[in-house]
Protein backbone atom coordinates (compact mmCIF):
# COMPACT_ATOMS: atom_id res chain seq x y z
CA UNK A 1 0.00 0.00 0.00
CA UNK A 2 0.95 3.61 -0.54
CA UNK A 3 -0.37 5.57 2.44
CA UNK A 4 -0.31 9.24 3.35
CA UNK A 5 -0.70 10.02 7.06
CA UNK A 6 -1.64 13.56 8.09
CA UNK A 7 -1.01 14.55 11.69
CA UNK A 8 -0.11 17.69 13.62
CA UNK A 9 2.37 15.86 15.86
CA UNK A 10 5.10 13.33 15.12
CA UNK A 11 8.40 12.25 16.65
CA UNK A 12 10.68 13.60 18.05
CA UNK A 13 7.73 15.03 20.00
CA UNK A 14 7.01 12.71 22.92
CA UNK A 15 3.44 13.45 23.95
CA UNK A 16 0.16 14.61 22.52
CA UNK A 17 -0.70 12.45 19.51
CA UNK A 18 2.91 12.14 18.34
CA UNK A 19 3.47 8.59 19.67
CA UNK A 20 0.12 7.55 18.17
CA UNK A 21 0.74 8.97 14.68
CA UNK A 22 4.31 7.72 14.70
CA UNK A 23 3.28 4.26 15.89
CA UNK A 24 0.74 3.81 13.10
CA UNK A 25 3.11 5.11 10.42
CA UNK A 26 6.08 3.01 11.51
CA UNK A 27 3.98 -0.14 11.93
CA UNK A 28 2.61 0.19 8.41
CA UNK A 29 6.08 0.89 6.99
CA UNK A 30 7.58 -2.10 8.80
CA UNK A 31 5.03 -4.35 7.08
CA UNK A 32 6.15 -3.41 3.60
CA UNK A 33 3.95 -0.39 2.93
CA UNK A 34 5.13 2.90 1.44
CA UNK A 35 4.22 5.51 4.07
CA UNK A 36 4.51 9.29 3.83
CA UNK A 37 3.74 11.29 6.98
CA UNK A 38 2.88 14.94 6.39
CA UNK A 39 3.26 16.77 9.67
CA UNK A 40 4.42 19.92 11.44
CA UNK A 41 7.84 20.92 12.67
CA UNK A 42 8.11 19.81 16.31
CA UNK A 43 6.60 22.41 18.64
CA UNK A 44 4.52 20.58 21.27
CA UNK A 45 3.97 20.80 24.24
CA UNK A 46 5.98 24.04 24.68
CA UNK A 47 4.12 25.70 21.75
CA UNK A 48 7.41 26.83 20.28
CA UNK A 49 9.22 25.30 17.28
CA UNK A 50 12.16 23.29 18.57
CA UNK A 51 15.76 24.30 18.12
CA UNK A 52 17.18 22.95 14.87
CA UNK A 53 13.85 23.17 13.04
CA UNK A 54 13.22 26.90 12.87
CA UNK A 55 13.31 29.15 9.83
CA UNK A 56 12.13 26.60 7.26
CA UNK A 57 8.99 26.24 5.17
CA UNK A 58 9.36 22.50 4.68
CA UNK A 59 11.77 19.65 5.34
CA UNK A 60 11.97 16.06 4.15
CA UNK A 61 13.30 13.29 6.40
CA UNK A 62 13.36 9.52 6.49
CA UNK A 63 12.65 8.13 9.98
CA UNK A 64 12.43 4.38 10.59
CA UNK A 65 11.25 3.65 7.07
CA UNK A 66 8.71 6.50 6.93
CA UNK A 67 9.10 9.45 4.55
CA UNK A 68 8.39 12.42 6.81
CA UNK A 69 7.47 15.67 5.11
CA UNK A 70 7.37 18.58 7.59
CA UNK A 71 5.50 21.77 6.72
CA UNK A 72 5.40 25.22 8.29
CA UNK A 73 2.40 26.53 10.19
CA UNK A 74 1.65 29.28 12.68
CA UNK A 75 2.42 28.27 16.29
CA UNK A 76 0.43 30.24 18.90
CA UNK A 77 2.13 31.92 21.82
CA UNK A 78 -1.14 31.50 23.72
CA UNK A 79 -2.72 28.17 22.85
CA UNK A 80 -5.94 29.19 24.63
CA UNK A 81 -6.48 32.21 22.34
CA UNK A 82 -9.30 31.56 19.89
CA UNK A 83 -7.80 33.75 17.16
CA UNK A 84 -4.35 32.18 17.49
CA UNK A 85 -5.76 28.63 17.53
CA UNK A 86 -7.73 29.35 14.37
CA UNK A 87 -4.58 30.67 12.72
CA UNK A 88 -2.77 27.51 13.90
CA UNK A 89 -5.42 25.19 12.45
CA UNK A 90 -5.95 26.99 9.15
CA UNK A 91 -2.28 27.52 8.28
CA UNK A 92 -1.51 23.90 9.12
CA UNK A 93 -4.44 22.67 7.03
CA UNK A 94 -3.28 24.69 4.01
CA UNK A 95 0.34 23.56 4.42
CA UNK A 96 -0.65 19.91 4.75
CA UNK A 97 -2.84 20.16 1.66
CA UNK A 98 0.08 21.53 -0.34
CA UNK A 99 2.50 19.03 1.18
CA UNK A 100 0.18 16.12 0.42
CA UNK A 101 -0.47 17.38 -3.09
CA UNK A 102 3.24 17.22 -3.95
CA UNK A 103 4.04 14.10 -1.90
CA UNK A 104 3.13 11.69 -4.68
CA UNK A 105 0.20 9.36 -5.21
CA UNK A 106 -1.31 7.21 -2.49
CA UNK A 107 -3.80 4.38 -2.27
CA UNK A 108 -5.43 5.76 0.86
CA UNK A 109 -5.17 8.91 3.00
CA UNK A 110 -5.20 8.55 6.79
CA UNK A 111 -5.91 11.77 8.69
CA UNK A 112 -5.38 12.05 12.47
CA UNK A 113 -7.70 14.76 13.83
CA UNK A 114 -7.89 17.31 15.41
CA UNK A 115 -7.91 19.88 14.02
CA UNK A 116 -11.15 19.14 12.12
CA UNK A 117 -10.04 21.41 9.27
CA UNK A 118 -7.30 18.86 8.59
CA UNK A 119 -10.01 16.39 7.58
CA UNK A 120 -11.17 18.95 5.02
CA UNK A 121 -7.67 18.94 3.48
CA UNK A 122 -7.84 15.13 3.31
CA UNK A 123 -11.27 15.37 1.69
CA UNK A 124 -10.01 17.72 -1.04
CA UNK A 125 -6.97 15.59 -1.80
CA UNK A 126 -9.09 12.44 -1.86
CA UNK A 127 -11.41 14.11 -4.38
CA UNK A 128 -8.51 15.26 -6.56
CA UNK A 129 -6.80 11.85 -6.44
CA UNK A 130 -10.05 9.85 -6.44
CA UNK A 131 -8.80 7.83 -3.51
CA UNK A 132 -10.46 7.00 -0.17
CA UNK A 133 -9.71 8.85 3.03
CA UNK A 134 -10.04 7.74 6.62
CA UNK A 135 -10.24 9.96 9.69
CA UNK A 136 -8.84 8.87 13.03
CA UNK A 137 -10.69 10.97 15.56
CA UNK A 138 -8.43 11.52 18.55
CA UNK A 139 -10.47 14.41 19.93
CA UNK A 140 -13.82 16.10 19.38
CA UNK A 141 -12.29 19.52 18.87
CA UNK A 142 -15.46 21.61 19.22
CA UNK A 143 -16.39 19.89 22.50
CA UNK A 144 -12.86 20.24 23.84
CA UNK A 145 -12.82 23.94 22.96
CA UNK A 146 -16.05 24.49 24.87
CA UNK A 147 -14.90 22.44 27.85
CA UNK A 148 -11.72 24.49 28.20
CA UNK A 149 -13.46 27.83 27.67
CA UNK A 150 -11.92 28.65 24.28
CA UNK A 151 -15.38 28.62 22.68
CA UNK A 152 -18.91 29.16 23.96
CA UNK A 153 -22.29 28.26 22.50
CA UNK A 154 -23.02 30.48 19.55
CA UNK A 155 -22.32 30.98 15.83
CA UNK A 156 -18.63 30.03 16.06
CA UNK A 157 -19.27 26.66 17.70
CA UNK A 158 -22.07 25.93 15.23
CA UNK A 159 -19.73 26.72 12.34
CA UNK A 160 -17.02 24.48 13.85
CA UNK A 161 -19.46 21.60 14.17
CA UNK A 162 -20.65 22.15 10.61
CA UNK A 163 -17.06 21.71 9.41
CA UNK A 164 -16.69 18.57 11.54
CA UNK A 165 -19.95 17.14 10.26
CA UNK A 166 -19.08 17.86 6.63
CA UNK A 167 -15.69 16.13 6.84
CA UNK A 168 -16.84 13.15 8.94
CA UNK A 169 -19.89 12.37 6.80
CA UNK A 170 -17.82 12.35 3.62
CA UNK A 171 -14.97 10.27 4.96
CA UNK A 172 -14.96 6.63 3.89
CA UNK A 173 -14.58 5.78 7.57
CA UNK A 174 -14.20 7.79 10.76
CA UNK A 175 -12.37 5.84 13.45
CA UNK A 176 -13.32 6.81 17.01
CA UNK A 177 -10.90 6.04 19.83
CA UNK A 178 -13.65 5.70 22.44
CA UNK A 179 -17.32 4.87 22.61
CA UNK A 180 -18.22 8.36 23.81
CA UNK A 181 -17.15 9.73 20.43
CA UNK A 182 -19.36 7.20 18.64
CA UNK A 183 -22.36 8.27 20.72
CA UNK A 184 -21.74 11.96 20.08
CA UNK A 185 -21.30 11.60 16.32
CA UNK A 186 -24.35 9.38 15.82
CA UNK A 187 -26.39 11.89 17.83
CA UNK A 188 -25.19 14.58 15.39
CA UNK A 189 -26.35 12.61 12.38
CA UNK A 190 -23.19 10.81 11.27
CA UNK A 191 -24.35 7.45 9.83
CA UNK A 192 -23.33 4.44 11.92
CA UNK A 193 -21.85 2.73 8.86
CA UNK A 194 -19.36 5.60 8.59
CA UNK A 195 -17.96 4.93 12.08
CA UNK A 196 -15.49 2.41 13.45
CA UNK A 197 -14.29 1.95 17.01
CA UNK A 198 -10.58 1.28 17.53
CA UNK A 199 -9.18 2.38 20.91
CA UNK A 200 -5.77 3.72 21.78
CA UNK A 201 -3.06 1.32 22.90
CA UNK A 202 -0.92 1.01 25.98
CA UNK A 203 2.77 0.49 25.22
CA UNK A 204 3.34 -2.59 27.35
CA UNK A 205 6.81 -3.15 25.89
CA UNK A 206 8.37 0.20 26.85
CA UNK A 207 6.33 0.78 30.00
CA UNK A 208 6.15 -2.05 32.52
CA UNK A 209 6.41 -2.58 36.29
CA UNK A 210 9.94 -2.81 37.71
CA UNK A 211 10.03 -4.30 41.22
CA UNK A 212 11.88 -2.18 43.78
CA UNK A 213 12.69 0.52 41.24
CA UNK A 214 15.09 3.03 42.78
CA UNK A 215 17.23 4.64 40.04
CA UNK A 216 14.78 7.41 39.16
CA UNK A 217 14.41 8.38 42.81
CA UNK A 218 18.17 8.36 43.32
CA UNK A 219 18.81 10.43 40.21
CA UNK A 220 16.25 13.05 41.30
CA UNK A 221 16.99 12.96 45.03
CA UNK A 222 13.61 11.58 46.05
CA UNK A 223 14.00 9.63 49.26
CA UNK A 224 12.68 6.09 49.45
CA UNK A 225 10.64 7.13 52.48
CA UNK A 226 8.59 9.71 50.56
CA UNK A 227 5.18 8.82 49.16
CA UNK A 228 5.45 9.80 45.50
CA UNK A 229 2.33 11.00 43.67
CA UNK A 230 3.23 11.53 40.00
CA UNK A 231 1.49 13.29 37.12
CA UNK A 232 3.03 13.13 33.65
CA UNK A 233 2.37 14.71 30.28
CA UNK A 234 0.92 17.98 29.05
CA UNK A 235 0.47 20.88 31.46
CA UNK A 236 -2.40 22.72 29.81
CA UNK A 237 -5.82 24.07 30.65
CA UNK A 238 -7.48 20.67 30.20
CA UNK A 239 -5.34 19.20 32.98
CA UNK A 240 -6.14 22.01 35.49
CA UNK A 241 -3.05 21.18 37.53
CA UNK A 242 -3.67 24.08 39.92
CA UNK A 243 -6.03 21.61 41.58
CA UNK A 244 -2.96 19.47 42.33
CA UNK A 245 -1.07 22.49 43.69
CA UNK A 246 -3.96 23.27 46.03
CA UNK A 247 -4.05 19.64 47.19
CA UNK A 248 -0.32 19.70 47.87
CA UNK A 249 -0.78 22.90 49.88
CA UNK A 250 -3.24 21.09 52.15
CA UNK A 251 -0.52 18.51 52.87
CA UNK A 252 2.43 20.91 53.04
CA UNK A 253 3.17 20.03 56.66
CA UNK A 254 3.52 16.31 55.89
CA UNK A 255 7.12 16.07 54.73
CA UNK A 256 6.84 12.43 53.66
CA UNK A 257 4.76 13.37 50.59
CA UNK A 258 6.02 14.53 47.19
CA UNK A 259 3.76 15.64 44.35
CA UNK A 260 5.81 15.35 41.15
CA UNK A 261 4.67 16.95 37.89
CA UNK A 262 6.61 15.70 34.87
CA UNK A 263 6.10 17.37 31.52
CA UNK A 264 5.68 20.64 29.68
CA UNK A 265 2.90 22.89 28.45
CA UNK A 266 1.42 26.37 28.38
CA UNK A 267 0.54 26.32 32.10
CA UNK A 268 3.94 25.20 33.39
CA UNK A 269 5.22 28.71 34.18
CA UNK A 270 2.03 29.45 36.10
CA UNK A 271 2.45 26.25 38.13
CA UNK A 272 6.08 27.03 38.91
CA UNK A 273 5.11 30.49 40.11
CA UNK A 274 2.34 29.06 42.29
CA UNK A 275 4.78 26.65 43.94
CA UNK A 276 7.17 29.51 44.71
CA UNK A 277 4.47 31.82 46.06
CA UNK A 278 3.07 29.10 48.34
CA UNK A 279 6.57 27.97 49.38
CA UNK A 280 5.67 24.34 48.72
CA UNK A 281 8.54 21.98 49.42
CA UNK A 282 6.37 18.96 48.67
CA UNK A 283 5.94 19.79 44.94
CA UNK A 284 8.55 19.31 42.23
CA UNK A 285 8.46 19.79 38.45
CA UNK A 286 10.60 17.90 35.96
CA UNK A 287 10.84 18.03 32.16
CA UNK A 288 9.75 15.15 29.95
CA UNK A 289 11.97 12.14 30.50
CA UNK A 290 13.81 10.02 27.88
CA UNK A 291 11.83 7.15 26.44
CA UNK A 292 14.26 4.56 27.77
CA UNK A 293 13.72 5.87 31.32
CA UNK A 294 9.92 5.68 31.36
CA UNK A 295 9.52 2.22 32.90
CA UNK A 296 11.89 3.16 35.73
CA UNK A 297 10.17 6.52 36.25
CA UNK A 298 6.64 5.14 36.46
CA UNK A 299 7.72 2.23 38.64
CA UNK A 300 9.20 4.65 41.17
CA UNK A 301 5.79 6.21 41.84
CA UNK A 302 3.47 5.05 44.59
CA UNK A 303 0.44 6.52 42.83
CA UNK A 304 -0.05 7.90 39.32
CA UNK A 305 -2.27 10.94 39.06
CA UNK A 306 -4.66 11.99 36.32
CA UNK A 307 -6.34 15.39 36.68
CA UNK A 308 -8.91 16.99 34.39
CA UNK A 309 -11.22 19.98 34.53
CA UNK A 310 -14.74 19.13 35.67
CA UNK A 311 -16.08 20.25 32.29
CA UNK A 312 -14.10 17.56 30.45
CA UNK A 313 -16.57 14.73 29.97
CA UNK A 314 -16.17 12.61 26.83
CA UNK A 315 -14.58 15.09 24.44
CA UNK A 316 -11.09 13.93 25.43
CA UNK A 317 -9.63 10.63 26.56
CA UNK A 318 -6.06 11.04 27.81
CA UNK A 319 -3.60 8.65 26.21
CA UNK A 320 -1.62 8.71 29.45
CA UNK A 321 -4.31 6.57 31.15
CA UNK A 322 -3.38 3.41 29.26
CA UNK A 323 0.30 4.21 29.88
CA UNK A 324 -0.44 4.45 33.60
CA UNK A 325 -2.17 1.08 33.45
CA UNK A 326 0.77 -0.47 31.60
CA UNK A 327 3.04 0.77 34.39
CA UNK A 328 1.17 -1.36 36.91
CA UNK A 329 0.62 1.46 39.40
CA UNK A 330 -2.60 2.52 41.12
CA UNK A 331 -4.30 5.51 39.48
CA UNK A 332 -5.98 8.41 41.24
CA UNK A 333 -8.20 10.29 38.80
CA UNK A 334 -9.65 13.68 39.65
CA UNK A 335 -12.18 13.66 36.79
CA UNK A 336 -15.88 13.83 36.08
CA UNK A 337 -17.57 10.53 36.90
CA UNK A 338 -19.34 10.85 33.53
CA UNK A 339 -16.09 11.03 31.58
CA UNK A 340 -14.60 8.40 29.33
CA UNK A 341 -11.63 8.33 31.70
CA UNK A 342 -13.87 7.30 34.58
CA UNK A 343 -15.48 4.58 32.45
CA UNK A 344 -12.12 3.04 31.63
CA UNK A 345 -10.93 3.11 35.24
CA UNK A 346 -14.13 1.48 36.45
CA UNK A 347 -13.92 -1.28 33.84
CA UNK A 348 -10.29 -2.00 34.63
CA UNK A 349 -10.70 -1.61 38.42
CA UNK A 350 -7.32 0.07 38.37
CA UNK A 351 -7.84 3.19 40.43
CA UNK A 352 -9.87 5.64 42.46
CA UNK A 353 -12.07 8.36 40.98
CA UNK A 354 -12.49 11.57 42.95
CA UNK A 355 -14.51 14.71 42.37
CA UNK A 356 -12.68 17.16 40.08
CA UNK A 357 -11.83 20.70 41.21
CA UNK A 358 -11.88 19.43 44.79
CA UNK A 359 -8.38 19.36 46.31
CA UNK A 360 -9.70 18.05 49.64
CA UNK A 361 -11.19 15.00 47.92
CA UNK A 362 -7.90 14.41 46.11
CA UNK A 363 -5.96 14.60 49.38
CA UNK A 364 -8.35 12.15 51.04
CA UNK A 365 -7.93 9.62 48.22
CA UNK A 366 -4.14 9.88 48.29
CA UNK A 367 -3.99 9.53 52.07
CA UNK A 368 -6.19 6.44 51.92
CA UNK A 369 -3.99 4.81 49.29
CA UNK A 370 -0.88 5.61 51.28
CA UNK A 371 -2.30 3.63 54.19
CA UNK A 372 -3.43 0.65 52.09
CA UNK A 373 -0.44 -0.77 50.24
CA UNK A 374 -2.30 -4.01 49.43
CA UNK A 375 -5.02 -2.02 47.65
CA UNK A 376 -2.41 -0.08 45.68
CA UNK A 377 -0.77 -3.28 44.50
CA UNK A 378 -4.13 -4.81 43.52
CA UNK A 379 -5.23 -1.74 41.56
CA UNK A 380 -1.88 -1.57 39.77
CA UNK A 381 -1.96 -5.26 38.85
CA UNK A 382 -5.54 -4.90 37.57
CA UNK A 383 -4.50 -2.07 35.26
CA UNK A 384 -1.57 -4.00 33.83
CA UNK A 385 -3.72 -7.08 33.20
CA UNK A 386 -6.44 -4.99 31.56
CA UNK A 387 -4.02 -3.43 29.08
CA UNK A 388 -2.32 -6.73 28.27
CA UNK A 389 -5.66 -8.38 27.55
CA UNK A 390 -7.25 -5.60 25.53
CA UNK A 391 -4.96 -2.81 24.41
CA UNK A 392 -1.52 -4.01 23.41
CA UNK A 393 0.14 -1.95 20.72
CA UNK A 394 0.48 -4.85 18.27
CA UNK A 395 -3.20 -5.77 18.55
CA UNK A 396 -4.48 -2.25 17.96
CA UNK A 397 -2.06 -1.51 15.12
CA UNK A 398 -3.07 -4.72 13.39
CA UNK A 399 -6.68 -3.48 13.37
CA UNK A 400 -5.59 -0.28 11.63
CA UNK A 401 -3.58 -2.23 9.07
CA UNK A 402 -6.56 -4.43 8.23
CA UNK A 403 -8.90 -1.45 7.93
CA UNK A 404 -6.58 0.57 5.70
CA UNK A 405 -5.78 -2.39 3.46
CA UNK A 406 -9.47 -2.90 2.72
CA UNK A 407 -9.83 0.63 1.43
CA UNK A 408 -6.53 0.61 -0.41
CA UNK A 409 -7.69 -2.51 -2.25
CA UNK A 410 -10.79 -0.67 -3.43
CA UNK A 411 -13.15 -2.40 -1.01
CA UNK A 412 -15.77 -0.32 0.76
CA UNK A 413 -16.57 -2.14 4.00
CA UNK A 414 -20.09 -1.89 5.32
CA UNK A 415 -21.21 -0.89 8.77
CA UNK A 416 -18.80 -3.06 10.68
CA UNK A 417 -16.85 -1.26 13.37
CA UNK A 418 -14.03 -2.70 15.35
CA UNK A 419 -16.29 -4.30 17.92
CA UNK A 420 -13.98 -4.31 20.87
CA UNK A 421 -16.42 -5.39 23.61
CA UNK A 422 -14.42 -3.74 26.38
CA UNK A 423 -14.19 -0.36 24.69
CA UNK A 424 -17.74 -0.45 23.46
CA UNK A 425 -19.47 -1.28 26.72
Amino acid sequence: MRIQVFSTNYIPEKNGMAPFSTGISEHLASHGNQVTAVTAFPYYPAWRVWDGYRGRLFQNESINGVAVRRVWHFVPRRASSLFQRLAHDLTFTFSVFMGGLFAGHSDVICCVCPPPTLAFAAYLLAKIRRRPYIIILADLASDAAMATGILKEGPVIRFARAIEGFAYKRADKTVCICHGFVEKLTARGIPAEKLALIPLWGDTEKVYPIPNASKFREDNRVGSDRFLVMHTGNMGKKQDLMNVIRAAELLKEQKDFLWLLVGQGEERATLEQAVLERKLENVALLPLQPEEALAEMYSSADVLLLNQRATIVDSVIPSKLLTYMAAGRAVVASVSDQSETARYIERAKCGVIVEPDNPSALVEAVLNLKQTSDLRRKLGANGRTYVEENFTKEKILREYEVLLSRYADGVRPGAEASENPVAAN
